[in-house]
């Protein structure tokens, strides 16, 4: 595989925009803070990540959210200014949202029950627009959800979002998102429609009334099980300031199967219209720092030399690893392994972090034993 991105610093010209800024990574690409050379308008420039290797699949995946984020005009969903190719890469030009995401704000502050219910409200309305054109987004967690001025809320990140209808990309095995928002059939690997976003929507929202998140665990395999079979705390035994009505409006959305949901996000919005709350209680914000922000630090040389040695481990190893997991842990070993693999810089390393997910000794002796499969270079 080759590699492709460019390395763009402050200071840059990148066609009509100038470099101004670093906003930090998205899920495969890059954010800077750009000024138009003409208009002086600022705006957000977000590029491939230097470095990545060249899939066709990301290639795709850059493309579709800029075709998509073209057919998206909604005052809660960030706007696609334009897109253009500079020496051959595509670069995606979009509204500059001048504000915290709200996964920095859950960090900072504490947030009026009235408020939190408003935002909430605001992200449905964002996303009943798209799925309305049938798309879904599929990655909805606070640090996608930005705050701009006036408590306006702009749903961001659409790289994951996909078509419901006449796409592949819902295949069994795709597994794509953020493990603590995922819906039970997203966490499964198997087609999503709507109601997948809005069991995210609703796990936020039980996160900004109770300050904790309502499906945790120990390691990954744990958190993928409890979205599959674990129970939620009645969110008002947290916080005593929740009405009933609007406990029983949460743990619908986060209900097991699709259909014991909320089956539009009209549906859900009406929901919560309907609940009366005290505007002025403060609650306490979470501190979990299980998701990482929007625009996080960008990644260092050291960084990016590690991820270089990750991307040389061998695709059909994994599969084989895979497989061998699942032996102990069921179908959840290819999301357990996948994600490992981004943090492994070796095949042992590999193994003893996947290994890690195994509850009985004697089974994670017989899994850590398959690895003799392997040369010692691998």
């Amino acid at each position: 595989m080759v590699s492709y991105g460019m390395a763009i610093n402050v200071g840059d010209l990148v066609g009509d925009h100038e470099v101004i800024g670093t906003l930090g990574s998205g899920g495969m690409g890059h954010v800077y803070q750009v000024r138009h050379t003409i208009s002086h308008r600022i705006e957000a420039m977000k590029v491939l990540l230097p470095g990545r290797p060249a899939t066709e699949e990301i290639a795709q995946r850059f493309l579709r959210e800029i075709r998509l984020l073209a057919r998206l005009d909604h005052p809660n969903i960030a706007v696609l200014h334009t897109a253009y190719r500079h020496q051959g890469e595509l670069i995606m030009i979009m509204e500059f949202v001048e504000g915290p995401t709200l996964r920095a704000k859950l960090d900072s502050e504490s947030i009026m029950m009235g408020k939190s219910m408003d935002y909430i409200q605001q992200v449905l309305s964002g996303l009943a627009y798209a799925h309305d054109l049938g798309i879904i987004h599929r990655d909805i967690k606070p640090s996608n959800i930005m705050i701009s001025r006036g408590d306006r809320i702009k749903l961001v990140d659409f790289g994951l979002a996909f078509p419901t209808i006449g796409s592949d990309v819902t295949r069994t095995g795709a597994i794509l998102g953020s493990l603590h928002y995922m819906s039970p059939e997203q966490v499964m690997g198997e087609h999503l429609d709507a109601r997948s976003d809005l069991y995210s929507v609703g796990i936020v929202l039980y996160q900004l009334l109770t300050g904790r998140l309502p499906f945790d665990g120990a390691g990954e395999y744990a958190i993928a099980s409890s979205h599959l079979r674990g129970v939620p705390v009645d969110p008002a035994s947290i916080n005593q300031n929740i009405p009933t009505r609007l406990s029983e409006v949460m743990l619908k959305s986060l209900a097991k199967l699709p259909d014991n949901r909320f089956q539009t996000s009209g549906d859900f919005l009406q929901a919560l219209r309907s609940v009366h709350t005290e505007a002025t209680t403060l609650l306490v914000p979470p501190r979990q720092t299980k998701e990482s922000n929007q625009y996080p630090t960008p990644p260092d040389s050291h960084a990016a030399s590690t991820n270089s040695i990750k991307s040389a481990l061998n695709e059909k190893h994994l599969e084989s690893v895979s497989r061998d997991l699942a032996f102990h842990i069921g179908p959840i070993a290819r999301l357990v392994v996948n994600r490992a693999a981004k943090r492994a810089i070796s095949l042992d390393e590999l193994y003893t972090l996947v290994a890690n997910e195994i509850d009985s000794d004697d089974k994670r002796r017989v899994f850590l034993a398959t690895r003799h499969k392997y040369s010692s270079s691998s």
